[in-house]
């Protein structure tokens, strides 16, 4: 076992039975800069933590990562020992945070026997908030069964100024979920809901793909100091700490004693406790429980924002969308029973309610990526359907046009011609809003059913807060004062520009 009376770093050497010369050499810096380093004097930047780190690892490989083993006192599985970015991540966070065993404050001099010493690991700034969570999410990846639990009430700067680290965070977690594990997530609320909503779309993918469930805290507080708590059971626990009031630097702090572990799974619980559940999930088998709540987009006037690639749903005529089933490879007696839902998403029911204002908010490169495919699943139809419903370039073409002089003809309905999408950085995912009733999602391909679900809400907080999104989408956007008969004519002219791959 390594001395950890010793610095991380000292240990690290020690370990490998190197010298701080050859360390220095190496890193190309003076010996003074490794000595200050060693006694803890100076500490490692996080572009020198990640060169040792690298170094080390690939040293150990041929070991089979044994040594690293011994000073982190963990056993990698076979999968962990198989990305190696992950464990320089580990041992970086390892190097990086300070050893409590390597000086004595004078405190504990005062110290009674009751009191006992925990180690942990702290991270400062927006930096050390990614570096946390990314070691957080490497570690859990390796369990399995396991249940995490996030509650956070940061705006999560940190996050998302990076699309980079925003796509790298996804796929961590669904490393996480791929491993039989479950996240629980309450999306913060404030006052006027937006900050829901901007939580959800950062996590959508992960709700719609992995095993991650949503909630929400009805009620609304705004205190001056923030927190988040993300705990893996029986493993570690991450938590964060913000205030606007007196600094905007976070502060991060990682636990794994048993203990502290079991104190903020107790708050938690009593969080969750208070929460609700944001969406029903529903797959393919659960089509008319779907169905059902998806129709009360058309049973009254309130205004509908629908955000996807191409403007259809409600603004075709029954008769293409039954050309349109033709085209799949279902029996006469299915085709039969699929008429009357059909019907029931085309422009003639939806006639009932003709005064109803619709916004489409088309993004433009999801439509130019439909228009390139040889067939394309339409989504929300194959979730009204229950399986998936396919429709050749040419007809997705036809009921794209139709759907659009439809649009054009009647003045309450608008289009919003995007080359930005309101969730990025994910683009393929649609999403509909009724003020006051339902909202929904639906992802994740184009082009095959595979992780196809839908996401869908009555809550009223949650109604609310994407409303509000969309609606600020709308005003604040670019292209707002252009006429959709100017979008019409841009996208016919991309339809006739446009060739199938």
């Amino acid at each position: 076992m390594p001395n950890t009376a010793l610095s991380h770093l000292n240990q690290l050497l020690k370990e490998f039975h190197l010298a701080g010369k050859q360390l220095a050499e190496y890193l190309n810096v003076d010996y003074s800069l490794v000595s200050k380093w060693r006694s803890e004097k100076r500490r490692l930047n996080p572009e020198y933590t990640h060169k040792i780190a690298k170094l080390f690892v690939a040293l150990d490989a041929k070991y089979e990562y044994k040594r690293i083993e011994n000073l982190l006192s963990r056993k990698f599985t076979e999968k962990e020992k198989q990305k190696e970015d992950a464990l320089v991540t580990l041992l970086e966070f390892w190097l990086a945070s300070k050893n409590p065993e390597s000086e004595r404050n004078s405190i504990e001099n005062f110290m009674s026997r009751k009191a006992v010493k925990s180690e942990y690991y702290i991270f400062s700034g927006e930096d050390g908030r990614r570096d946390a969570v990314d070691a957080f999410l490497d570690y859990v990846a390796g369990s399995s069964g396991n249940n995490l639990w996030l509650f956070s009430q940061e705006d999560n700067r940190w996050f998302a100024e990076s699309e980079e680290y925003q796509l790298r965070w996804q796929d961590k977690n669904f490393d996480v979920l791929s491993n039989n594990n479950t996240i629980h997530v309450i999306h913060p609320v404030d006052r006027r809901y937006r900050q829901v909503a901007q939580s959800m779309f950062r996590w959508l993918p992960i709700h719609l793909v992995g095993n991650a469930l949503a909630y929400y805290i009805p009620k609304y507080w705004d205190p001056e100091i923030k927190i988040t708590i993300f705990l893996a059971e029986n493993m570690a626990v991450l938590i964060g700490v913000t205030s606007e009031k007196f600094t905007k630097k976070i502060q991060t702090y990682l636990f794994t004693d048993p203990e502290v572990l079991q104190n903020a799974r107790e708050v938690l619980m009593e969080l969750f406790h208070q929460s609700l559940r944001m969406f029903h999930r529903y797959g393919f088998e659960s089509n008319g429980e779907f169905f059902s709540v998806f129709k009360k987009i058309v049973q009254d006037p309130n205004p509908v924002y629908y955000f996807s690639g191409a403007p259809i749903l409600y603004m075709v005529s029954e008769k293409y969308l039954r050309e349109a089933l033709m085209e799949n490879d279902y029996t006469e007696k299915e085709k039969k029973e699929y008429e009357f839902t059909l019907y029931q998403c085309s422009f003639e029911y939806m006639r009932n309610v003709s005064s109803m204002p619709i916004t489409y908010i088309i993004h433009e490169k999801q439509l130019r990526r439909l228009l390139k495919m040889n067939r394309v699943m339409m989504r929300f139809l194959s979730h009204c359907l229950g399986r998936p419903f396919y429709v050749s370039q040419a007809v997705f073409r036809k009921l794209l046009v139709q759907g659009l002089e439809t649009m054009c003809a009647y003045d309450n309905f608008n289009i919003l011609l995007t080359d930005y999408s309101m969730l990025y950085p994910y683009e393929d995912i649609a999403l509909f809003v009724k003020e006051r009733e339902v909202a929904g999602f639906v992802g994740t391909h184009y082009e095959t059913e595979k992780g196809a679900c839908a996401l869908i809400t009555e809550e009223p907080s949650v109604v609310a807060s994407l409303f509000y999104s969309c609606t600020n989408f709308v005003k604040s956007h670019p292209h707002r004062n252009m006429s959709k008969q100017e979008s019409r004519d841009f996208i016919l002219e991309m339809i006739a520009k446009s060739r199938p791959i």
